[in-house]
C-alpha cells in the first residue's frame, strides 16, 4: 500500500473520530437527527463523513475513493453488529431503520474521496499563481 494512501485513512479515521468525540461532548442537542420519509438522518455525523474523506482523498490522491466507501462500510458493519447485539433488535429491522443514513454516509464518503484531490489540486495552482505574480 502506498504511504499516501495509509495516511489518508489514518487522517480521516482520525478525524471521524474527532467528530464522534466532539458530536458526543456537546451534548445530547447536537445528536440530533432530522426525521425524513425514508427515516432518520444525522446531520453532524454526515457532515463529519464528508470532511474527514474529503481530507483523506487530499492526501491520499484519487485512489482513495474506493477505500473511503470500504472504510465507511467497516464502520457500518461494526456498528449494526452492535445494535443487533441488542435485545429485539434484528438485522432486518436494523437494517431497514438505517439503510438512508448507510446510503447517505457510502455516498458522501464517496464524494468527498473524489472532492479532496481535485480541492488540494485547485489549491496547490492558486498558490502557484500567487507566487508568480
Amino acid at each position: 500500500m502506498d504511504k499516501r494512501i495509509l495516511w489518508g485513512c489514518v487522517a480521516a479515521v482520525g478525524l471521524l473520530t474527532l467528530f464522534a468525540v466532539a458530536t458526543y461532548a456537546l451534548g445530547a442537542e447536537s445528536m440530533r437527527t432530522t426525521m425524513t420519509p425514508l427515516g432518520e438522518l444525522p446531520l453532524l455525523d454526515l457532515l463529519g463523513v464528508l470532511v474527514a474523506m474529503t481530507v483523506g482523498g487530499a492526501i491520499a490522491g484519487p485512489r482513495f475513493r474506493r477505500i473511503a466507501v470500504a472504510l465507511m462500510a467497516t464502520v457500518w458493519v461494526l456498528s449494526l453488529s452492535a445494535m443487533v447485539a441488542a435485545p429485539h433488535v434484528s438485522v432486518p429491522g436494523a437494517l431497514k431503520y438505517n439503510a438512508l443514513a448507510i446510503v447517505s454516509n457510502l455516498l458522501l464518503a464517496w464524494i468527498g474521496a473524489t472532492a479532496g484531490p481535485k480541492l488540494l489540486a485547485r489549491w496547490h495552482s492558486q498558490r502557484a499563481g500567487a507566487a508568480g505574480a
